[in-house]
């Protein structure tokens, strides 16, 4: 199935990717050569949980982690 991902912040361009039947967001974070605990999901404007299923022609954004002190 074919998913479209954008990271962000920054890149403006969103990637396709070829995924399994029955991917996870987290199979789409993998895919993108990223650690999932780096990123958070996001369909339309929720965050989603990295197990979530994704649907084929699915948009899903990824949204870096940032943390400080």
């Amino acid at each position: 199935m074919k998913v479209t991902v954008q990271l962000l912040p920054g890149k403006k361009r969103a990637k396709a990717l070829e995924l399994k039947k029955g991917a996870t967001a987290e199979d789409a974070i993998r895919a993108m050569g990223l650690y999932p605990d780096a990123w958070i999901p996001v369909r339309g404007d929720e965050p989603i949980p990295v197990d979530e299923l994704l649907k084929t022609g699915e948009r899903l954004k990824l949204v870096a982690v940032v943390s400080g002190g």
